[in-house]
């Protein structure tokens, strides 16, 4: 199972089974990171609306996501000749991972007092396409965390 560590001088490692195999530098306001996995740096940027995952330096993007709809906290992943979709189950606080419309896997919290997100799908699933579901992820649960905080 993918996880998104703690953060310690401004990165934030991902564990696979508590092992790091890639490390993130999250951009606090715009929703972007810079990963690193295998010694290839990977951008997860905004493009309007959506995110994007393409390699640093190229113009193509791998993988595009955008939001279900306007009221849902969901997210469609396409590219790389796949579809997935990312969002909340009814009264769970793990997200849901379908590709192509079969269930592969979800995303929990790292624990009960933990927002942190991981991720627990299909070893088939290729790694880059798992490191930019956990950011998604991550942004539902921060996007959540900062609705829940405006409304107290």
């Amino acid at each position: 199972m993918l996880e998104w560590g703690h953060k310690s001088a401004g990165l934030a490692p991902i564990l696979l089974d508590g092992e790091p195999v890639a490390s993130v530098d999250p951009e606090f306001w715009r929703e972007g990171a810079e990963v690193v996995i295998g010694g290839e740096t990977w951008e997860f940027t905004r493009d309007g609306r959506d995110r994007v995952a393409r390699l640093a330096g190229e113009s193509r993007d791998l993988l595009r996501a955008h939001r279900k709809s306007f009221f849902s906290s969901a997210w469609i992943v396409e590219g790389d000749g796949v579809s997935y979709e990312i969002g909340p189950q009814f009264l769970a606080s793990a997200h849901q991972v379908r590709r192509n419309g079969q269930l592969i896997g979800e995303a929990p919290k790292a624990g009960f007092w933990s927002s942190r997100a991981c991720l627990d799908v299909d070893p088939s699933v290729p790694p880059i396409h798992q490191l930019f579901l956990l950011w998604l992820s991550h942004i539902i649960r921060r996007r959540a965390q900062s609705a829940a905080a405006a409304s107290s």
